[in-house]
């Protein structure tokens, strides 16, 4: 049996049904925002694509565009919705400005839906208030406080 926190039901919630808004995960490192990002994976029922930016080489906006025309070829074979999960986001230059372009351009079909996560605090806000304001729902992933660890 595997721990679930709390912010997991709610982002699958949230995902599990159509969404105006990209969800944003963030949080300091080793909090397990990647570990939430693999369970809504496993468990959400719908086709995901799941990449992360965790690399040793730089990566820039070509990266995301890959990422997002893989998401919606997966979701016209499956004919439903599709969930993105972009995992370190923040290490990808420009970012916000690419997911902005894909996200206000996307189509109706597939129905893409997007949570990007991040643990850079500072690179993320500035991306989510620069290009997507008004685009995003923000979701904070916290240390795990005394009683969850003694569960």
């Amino acid at each position: 049996m595997s721990y679930e926190r709390p912010i997991l039901s709610t982002l699958r919630t949230e995902l599990s049904r159509p969404t105006p808004v990209i969800h944003v995960l963030i949080g300091p490192r080793q909090v397990g925002k990647t570990t939430i990002g693999r369970q809504i994976q496993e468990s959400i029922g719908i086709p995901t694509v799941y990449a992360t930016a965790d690399s040793p080489v730089p990566l820039d906006s070509a990266w995301i565009e890959t990422q997002w025309r893989r998401a919606v070829a997966d979701g016209a074979s499956s004919g439903g919705p599709l969930l993105l999960i972009l995992d370190e986001v923040q290490k990808v230059r420009g970012w916000s400005e690419t997911l902005k372009l894909l996200w206000d351009s996307r189509p109706a079909t597939p129905e893409i839906r997007v949570l990007i996560l991040g643990s850079s605090s500072l690179l993320m806000q500035e991306g989510l208030t620069e290009s997507l304001a008004g685009r995003f729902f923000l979701h904070r992933c916290n240390h795990w406080g005394y009683p969850k660890s003694t569960t």
